[in-house]
């Protein structure tokens, strides 16, 4: 009983918020209230959550608590294999020096994408009011795995923007943007890509600050890769031949300097969510941001 007497003291002490009952007549009607008050967090709705961050000042407009989470039953019905013969020849432009066919050829023999989202979940949108800090229920809102995993990449994505922009605009750094076509038929894995660029960077005596990819499926299912580079300024009429990675990749590549706006250049991009590659990550970033 001592710990209910405790919180009687500290419960009376307290200063009254909108719709909050400060006063009990006795040790148990508090437990009474106790106990009422406790019943919904165990419940999968619950206002509770939204009620303590409008009490902390924290008035969003809209919050959300979990439902549930469904398997779509269409799921796979939307995986596509993409088979990837090692005597496909490649594209036209591949046939030239380094980038013939003897350096064409994927490791594993196929590629399966999903085009369907395999998991939905359902989440309780409450309105809050800014002024007694009521919350309501709004809507449901349901999302599934590809609009969550593309929100955490356009939040990456800004992340990258909020850092570099400002350098960019001062003319401190160099953005680069690179596309890795035709990954099924590199020559090496993109993890390995990547380190060979940090590579190639450290012996052209370029300083890489920073970068964040994205994969992308094509409609005609395309498997390729999207790169941005923040290295520290250069003064390029155009851009050398050899910072393509052509040699490495094994596949066509094309590479074109960043103009203006970085997000506006690279949203389009990171905001596809239209299919993904099993089994791969869809996006990543450098460990630091220098």
């Amino acid at each position: 009983m001592e710990w209910q007497k405790n919180s009687l003291r500290k419960t009376l002490k307290a200063k009254p918020t909108s719709g909050q009952a400060v006063g009990f007549k006795d040790i148990k009607s508090f437990v009474v209230s106790t106990k009422v008050i406790r019943e919904p967090v165990k419940a999968k709705i619950s206002p509770v959550e939204p009620q303590i961050r409008a009490k902390q000042g924290k008035k969003p407009k809209k919050v959300y608590t979990y439902l549930k989470r469904r398997k779509n039953p269409e799921y796979e019905g939307g995986v596509v294999r993409i088979e990837v013969p090692r005597n496909t020849p490649p594209f036209e432009s591949c046939l030239l020096t380094t980038k013939s066919d003897r350096n064409s050829g994927p490791k594993t023999a196929e590629i399966w994408v999903k085009t369907r989202p395999k998991w939905y979940t359902d989440l309780m949108g409450w309105e809050v009011d800014e002024e007694t800090g009521e919350t309501l229920p709004a809507e449901i809102y349901t999302a599934n795995d590809f609009t969550v995993s593309n929100g955490k990449k356009i939040k990456a994505l800004d992340r990258f923007c909020e850092k570099y922009q400002p350098l960019y605009r001062q003319k401190k750094v160099t953005l680069l943007f690179l596309t890795f076509t035709r990954a099924n038929y590199a020559r090496i894995e993109w993890k390995d890509m990547i380190d060979s660029i940090k590579v190639r960077m450290k012996r052209e005596g370029l300083n890489l600050r920073g970068f964040i990819w994205t994969a992308e499926i094509s409609d005609n299912l395309h498997f390729h890769y999207h790169i941005c580079l923040c290295i520290d300024r250069v003064k390029w009429s155009t851009i050398p031949e050899r910072m393509k990675f052509e040699n490495l990749w094994g596949q066509r590549t094309e590479i074109d300097f960043v103009k203006k706006n970085i997000r506006h250049y690279m949203a389009k991009y990171f905001a596809k969510c239209d299919a993904r590659v099993i089994g791969k990550r869809s996006y990543g970033k450098s460990n630091k941001y220098l």
